[in-house]
Formats: structure tokens, sequence, C-alpha cells
């Protein structure tokens, strides 16, 4: 708890980290298609000696460079300049725990960056068989760090041993088993098929918005790209197997236990569904014509549902950070931890919040101000994105009182209040201070 607490009045940290990370994920997932479309279409177009795929490939990769290394690469800095200030504390734990794999990932990172690089600038410079297997070579390297990146964060929902060998001193054995955990291989898959997807449907945007492509031209584009949308079908059932490996009261809340992440997750569902049949009825059998308006319709709604998936992925981990371990207000789900600030109090480990040269002079609703800083508002604002004075709004002392003593059973995807029953009190009357009269 000895971190600065980062506050962002009524957008609130979470927001903040969701809108980046869901920009930077669209990004990273279309890198790793368009990797592995840039491959397969440049064999083909080899092979058939196709001057128009190859045509399109060259000019493909442009738009790819915009997108992928220059906002996919400032979406990623964003991405851990919000979470270190928001979740100092798991940030920290991700980077120890798996230190060397973020290693691995950023010896992978700059594999991809040199030869997609080298990809882009060498179509008139290197021949054909050596321009392929630089191709070959950025794919691999972004799936592989795909695979990686993948570990880390299915890790949060699904540590599986983990903790028990970390208890235990295994630290190698705990690094696997965090690593290689229930979701890792289910999450890979769903990963792998939505950023082929997000490749073929931005295949159809470059292709509209590149000069020098007739009607029928673009239509032979198209068809091509059609293909990586089809494996969208296949995402009810690798869903499906996803969710087999996620704890119990986690899988029940996309399933009608929260009314919002079912909603967002049977839209994300509809989405690719739809998505694989309109490739398969309208572009691939019937050859039909993509527009631009059509296009940037099929990237938002794949933009959406992907927003969408990544909201359920972490309605779905609450009350934690880390599941079992790390509560989402940054309090270790620990005895020993638990049991020192419920005796020494929240605000005794947040010199940030509350510098002891303050404490003695503070009144009670000026501690509850503080202890909601300490511990709520990394997830609530007071008045904007799930803010707590309209939560509260009505509501007596007793009422929030009551509610503060049996948080985590009343609602279960939060943590339980951790601190002195003046800390408490504190809080209690600070909240009903939110609503005068």
């Amino acid at each position: 708890m000895r971190y600065p607490v980062f506050d962002l009045p009524w957008l609130g940290g979470g927001t903040l980290i969701a809108a980046v990370a869901v920009l930077h994920v669209y990004i990273a997932h279309f890198a790793v298609g368009a990797g592995i479309f840039f491959a397969v279409a440049e064999t083909i177009g080899r092979r058939r000696r196709d001057a128009l795929l190859l045509r399109f490939l060259r000019d493909f990769s442009r738009f790819f460079i915009y997108l992928a290394f220059v906002l996919g690469a400032v979406s990623g800095v964003g991405i851990w300049f919000c979470i270190s200030m928001v979740s100092p504390r798991a940030t920290s734990l991700l980077i120890h725990q798996f230190v060397w794999g973020w290693a691995t990932e950023w010896v992978l990172f700059l594999v991809e960056i040199v030869a997609g690089y080298v990809y882009y600038y060498t179509w008139d410079r290197l021949d054909a068989r050596r321009h392929l297997i630089v191709a070959w070579i950025y794919a691999v390297a972004a799936w592989l760090s795909l695979a990686v990146i993948n570990g880390i964060i299915t890790f949060m929902l699904t540590p599986g041993r983990w903790a028990e060998l970390r208890a235990a001193g295994d630290w190698d054995a705990a690094f696997w088993a965090g690593f290689f955990n229930p979701t890792y291989w289910p999450s890979l898959v769903l990963r792998t098929i939505s950023s082929l997807a997000l490749a073929g449907i931005l295949v159809c945007v470059a292709v509209n918005l590149a000069r020098g492509y007739g009607r029928e031209e673009r239509i032979r584009v198209i068809h091509a790209a059609s293909y990586f949308m089809l494996p969208l079908v296949l995402m009810a059932p690798v869903g499906w197997w996803y969710f087999r490996h996620v704890p119990a009261d986690a899988r029940g809340l996309p399933f009608g236990g929260a009314v919002a992440m079912s909603l967002l997750f049977a839209f994300a569902a509809a989405c690719s569904v739809l998505i694989a049949v309109y490739a398969w009825f309208a572009l691939l059998r019937a050859r039909g014509y993509v527009g631009l308006p059509t296009a940037l319709l099929l990237a938002a709604l794949a933009f959406m549902a992907t927003g969408a998936v990544e909201y359920v992925r972490e309605g779905i981990r609450k009350p934690y950070l880390v599941r079992g371990y790390l509560w989402s207000n940054g309090i270790a789900d620990r005895p020993a931890e638990v049991a020192r600030l419920r005796t020494e109090g929240i605000l005794a480990s947040a010199p940030w919040i509350a510098p002891p040269e303050r404490m003695a002079g503070a009144d009670l609703r000026t501690r509850g101000g503080w202890v909601f800083q300490a511990q709520c508002s990394q997830c609530h604002t007071i008045d904007g994105v799930n803010g707590v004075r309209p939560l509260v709004h009505r509501w007596p002392p007793e009422l929030i009182r009551m509610g503060l003593d049996h948080l985590d059973r009343l609602k279960g995807f939060m943590p339980p209040f951790v601190g002195t029953e003046a800390e408490k009190q504190a809080l209690t009357d600070w909240l009903v201070g939110l609503n005068p009269g």
C-alpha cells in the first residue's frame, strides 16, 4: 500500500486502463494476424505469380507500419504507464514473477520490429526467397510474442498452483505453473482467431483506401482476406473450452450473474458469428464486394466486440487483480497482511494519502475520505464512472455501516473492508456526508 495513489476525477483509473488497453489489444491482435497474412499471401502470390496480390501486399505493408508500429507502439507504452499508476503493486508483482517471460517477449518484439521494417523497405532490394523468409520471421515472432503475453494475462485469472509453489520457495515451478495456467491454451486459440479475423477485416479497409485498384481487383483481394475471417465461427466452441477452466463463481457472471457482462458477452459472440457467416456467404460464395463504408462498419463491430470481450475478461476476475492473491484495491489476500492492516489500520500503510503529521489533527470525515482513497478509489470515483455518491443515495448510516461490515458477501465482486473499526466508522461518516439531508 506504500505507493502514491493516482486519482483521475470522474473517469477513474480503471476506465483509463480500459480505454488504452482495448485500443492496444485491437492493434496488437491485428499486428499478429497481419504478419500471418503477409507470410501466407506472399507465399501463394509467389507460387502463382499473382502480380495483383503482391502489389497489394507492398501497399498494405505501409498501412501496416503506420497502424501496428506507430499507433501500436504508442498505445503499448500507454498501457505500461497507466497500469503502473493505477495498480502499481500488481504491476510490480507481474514484473518480478515473470521477469524472464518479459525479457523473452521484448526480444521477440525487437525481432518483430526489425523484420517488419526490413519487410517494408526491401520489396525491391531482396530477392523473392529472402523477402519471403523475412515475412515468415515476422509472422512467427509476432505469434510467439502473443503466446508469451497470453501466459501472463491469463495468469491473473487462473494462477493455478502458483501461490502454493511460490510460498514453498520453488520459484521455477511457480513460474511455469503460473504461465501455463488452466486457461492458457484456450485463451491463446481465442486470441489467434481474433488476430486472423482482424487482419482480414482491416485488409478490406486498406484495399478500399488504397489508390489504383479497380472494383474487380478489390474483389480479388477481399476474397483472399475473407478466409481469415472464417475462423470466427470457432469462437463459440473455443469459448466453451475456455470457460470450462474458469472458476465457477467467475464463470457465472457472464452467464446471468451480472447483467452488463451477460449483454456484452452475448454481443461479442453474436458479432463474431455474424462476421464469419457474412464472410462465407457474401464474400466467398457470392464473391461479393465490400465498399469502404461496409469495411469500416466491420472494423467498428470488431473493435466493439474486442472491447466487450476484454471487459468481460477483466470483470470476471473481480474482486481480484490476481485471483486468490491480490485484491483489486492492491491489498494482498494473505492472512498476515489482513491481520496487520486490521490492527494498525489502512492509513498507517498509506503515507502518501495520510501523512503522519496530518493524522493527529484530522476530523472523522477527513479520515474517511482518506480511507476511501486508500481502499476504494482504484475502482470507484465519487461522481463519475462507478461513482459512490449515487450508490449510497438515500442510504441511512446504519445501512452503510452494515454494507461495509459485509461488503464481500453483499457484493461478491468487491473485496472485504480491511482496516480498523475506527477507519470503518470514518468511511461510513464520509459516505453519509456525500448526500446531505
